[in-house]
Formats: C-alpha cells, structure tokens, sequence
C-alpha cells in the first residue's frame, strides 16, 4: 500500500477540526446561561424566549466562525481519505471525494446560518416577528444540514466496505474506525451533544496511527 502522496500529519488536523467544532461549535451552542439548549424547542417562540434569555449574543457569533474554520480544517483530512482509496478503490475514493466536499462546505454554511440567525433573534429583542423570521430561515436553509449529513455516508460507507474487503493495508476490525458506528457510541455516552464530531474525530486519530503502523509493515514485508 503506497501512503506517499499522502500527508498524515492533515489527519490529525482534521481530528483536531472535529474536536474544535464539538467544543466551539456545538457545546458551546448548546450551554446557554438557562441550561442546554434545545433546539427541537426552538419551535415554540415562548420556549425559545426562556431559553435564550440572559445569552450573550457574542456565544453565537464564536459558535459560528469557530464551526466554520473547523470545517475547513476537516476538508484536510477527507481529502487524505480520498489519497488513501484511490489506489485500491478509485470509485469508492471519487464517492469519498464527492462526500467530503458535500459534508464540509454546506456544513461550515449550516454552522454559521444556524448561529447567525440565533444572533439575530437575541439581537432583535427577542420579539416575536424576530422569532418567526428566525424559524423561516431556518427551514429555508435545512437543505445544508441535509447535504452535510449525506456527505458523511458518502465518505464513511465507501471507506467501511473498503476496509472490510480488505483491500487496504488496514486489518478488517478497522472498518468500525468510522464515523458511522462510532457515532452511535459517542451518542450513547454524551446524551447525543455533538456525537457526530466526536466519532469523526475518533475515526481519523484512528486512521492516523493505523495507516501510519500498518503501512510501515506492508512495506517491510
């Protein structure tokens, strides 16, 4: 397995792009001066008033850049994805391609319009016209969240088959290595809060030190 074009070290930046978006992007999105927030409950314009009272409209603008830049930083890392399968899988490595431009770019567009509109809403006096502007916006920009949750699969079921048939340098038990699995696992142990983040940030300190282990040694054999 030839891991010569690529660059390991963007994996970890990646891992660290997660964990900032975890951290910055979404706990501290969610921990608001009135406890968690809860965005299901942002429906109810009374409950979103009790929820966000006393927020400090600045949390939502650090959110936002914060999730923004990690993205960017992910990108890295799913484009040494792709390096890594071309040579064995080109069509699972062009799918995993496709996927990370799809979960990265609408993600960091998600992540600020999301917060953005937060902003406007604390902004705005928390009136009620800002309430159901913030609500229109929102459903009229879901297709972001959409495309970035697609993204995700697009990258993470191409990788998964292609370790599983073991076409890559990687033992097959590395295919749980994933954002997939790993999801339901950080999802259990955090309530859920940014569970995505945390699981790709797993997978690609794990696909860090496997690829870097076992390349080592195909090489040597």
């Amino acid at each position: 397995m030839k891991t010569k074009e690529m660059n390991l070290k963007l994996l970890l930046i990646a891992s660290f792009g997660h964990l900032l978006c975890w951290v910055g992007g979404d706990l501290l999105l969610y921990f608001v001066p009135n406890g968690p927030l809860d965005t299901m409950q942002l429906f109810g314009y009374e409950k979103t008033v009790e929820m966000l009272e006393g927020v400090n409209p600045m949390q939502f603008t650090v959110s936002g850049v914060v999730g923004t830049i990690a993205m960017m930083l992910a990108l890295l890392g799913y484009y040494q994805i792709y390096q890594f399968l071309k040579p064995v899988a080109k069509g699972a490595a062009n799918v995993t391609l496709a996927g990370a431009l799809l979960t990265t770019i609408p993600g960091a567009v998600m992540h600020f319009t999301c917060t953005s509109m937060l902003w406007y809403f604390v902004k705005s006096g928390a009136t009620k016209e800002a309430h159901d502007i913030m609500l229109a916006f929102f459903t009229e920009t879901m297709a972001t969240t959409a495309m970035c949750n697609i993204g995700v699969f697009m990258v993470c079921i191409p990788l998964f088959v292609t370790v599983v048939r073991g076409k890559t340098c990687l033992p097959k038990w590395m295919c749980l290595v994933n954002t997939i699995p790993l999801t339901v696992v950080a999802g259990i142990a955090l309530a859920g809060t940014g569970a995505m983040n945390v699981a790709s940030a797993l997978m690609f300190l794990g696909l860090y030190f496997c690829i870097k282990k076992h390349s080592k040694k195909a090489m040597a054999e």
